[in-house]
Parts: structure tokens; sequence; C-alpha cells
């Protein structure tokens, strides 16, 4: 089965997006020994609807998966830092 591209992609910025909410939940719960309210492990997602929204059209739409993946990974670490920090 041969996805188009933009298929990849967005199946690509989605499977880090889960993966990184997941993994912010682990870490902060079984790691970090803390159990922060909802809102704050979902920070992984904003980047995923940000290139959701914007890949379309507007000025963030020039930015490639990798940029997004990315971003969720860095969203993910600066959560994860800001709480146990």
């Amino acid at each position: 089965m041969d996805l188009p591209e933009s298929v990849r992609d967005d199946l690509l910025v989605a499977v880090v997006a889960a993966a990184c909410t997941v993994a912010l939940t682990l870490a902060l719960r079984f790691g970090a020994g803390l159990n922060p309210p909802l809102l704050p492990r979902l920070s992984p997602l904003v980047p995923y609807f940000g290139y959701l929204f914007s890949k379309r059209s507007g000025p963030l739409s020039t930015l490639s998966a990798l940029d997004w993946i990315g971003a969720t990974v860095v969203v993910t670490l600066l959560t994860f830092v800001y709480f146990v920090g």
C-alpha cells in the first residue's frame, strides 16, 4: 500500500504528537512522581493542531512535517522541565 506523501506526513506528525503526549504523562507520573492537571499533559497536541490548521494556507504553511515534529518534541520537553524544574 503506497500512501501519498501528504498522508504520510499527517500520520507521522500525529503519531509523534500522540507518543509525546503519552511519554510526557508517563515521565511526569512515574519518572518525576508528579500528577499535573490534564491540560498541561496535553501540550504536545498544540503543535499538532497548529500543523493541521495551518498546512493549507497562512504564514506557517511553509513549514515541513519535520519542523512540526521538532516543535512537538520541544513543547514536550519544555513542559516536562517546567513541572520538574
